[in-house]
């Protein structure tokens, strides 16, 4: 009896074995570029994060010299618009100061804790924007209310001069009678006519109204010069 030939297995089998590892290899490659993509994705996360977190770190840093020097400006105007109360020419202008100062004071300049980081960094970037330009507000209606006050101090000295001018006139008329009677001695009347004479140069020295200095000196001037001629008449008389 021939012999019997058994079955070829391996010409059945083998294209389902190729199949199967051809899908295990495909799985394998799919998953390898997972993981590629994934760690590519993750490693660019961490450098944006890494990024905005230096953006927020650098806005704060920026933020916190200016909003130094704006607590300090609204704490200067303070007592500067205190100073100057009752001695404004136009009071408006202490009102106008006080309202930027009240806009300045609301400015919350504390690190944000609200939204992503890139978005905390544009809000403290903005909170900068603004302190900067109150800042500038404050420096504005500041030297208004400065220049104001000047004005009213000078006016104020002016008429202080005004009425030693007015005072000295009176003293030299007064002197000048005290003369005219030609009584007293030599000595007397020369001193009485060596101070109208003086009193004279004062009242005709130039004064700048807008220089508070140059004002204040003539009304010392004028001062001194109604006291010598005062002075110098009583000695005559007496």
């Amino acid at each position: 009896m021939a012999a019997s030939t058994p079955p070829d297995t391996a010409t059945t089998t083998a294209p389902g074995h190729r199949a199967r590892r051809t899908r295990l290899a495909v799985a394998a490659v799919v998953v390898v570029l997972l993981l590629v993509a994934g760690g590519v994705w993750f490693a660019s996360a961490q450098r944006s994060q890494a990024q905005d977190r230096s953006a927020l770190d650098d806005a704060l840093a920026d933020l916190a010299p200016v909003a130094t020097e704006l607590q300090q400006a609204i704490d200067t105007s303070h007592e500067g618009l205190a100073s100057t109360e009752g001695r404004l020419l136009d009071p408006s202008l202490g009102t106008a100061l006080a309202e930027v100062l009240a806009e300045a004071e609301a400015l919350d300049t504390t690190a944000p804790t609200e939204g992503s980081l890139a978005e905390q960094a544009d809000a403290v970037e903005e909170t900068r924007e603004a302190a900067l330009g109150h800042l500038q507000s404050i420096a504005d209606a500041t030297q208004a209310v400065f220049e104001d006050s000047y004005a009213y101090d000078v006016q104020q000295e002016d008429q202080a001069r005004q009425a030693e001018v007015a005072a000295l006139d009176g003293a030299v008329a007064a002197g000048q009678q005290a003369l005219s009677a030609r009584t007293g001695d030599t000595d007397a009347r020369a001193a009485l006519q060596g101070a109208l004479d003086a009193a004279a140069t004062a009242r005709a020295t130039e004064v700048d109204p807008a220089d508070i200095d140059t004002v204040i000196a003539a009304t010392t001037a004028a001062r001194e010069a109604r006291a010598a001629v005062e002075a110098a008449t009583a000695a005559l008389a007496g």
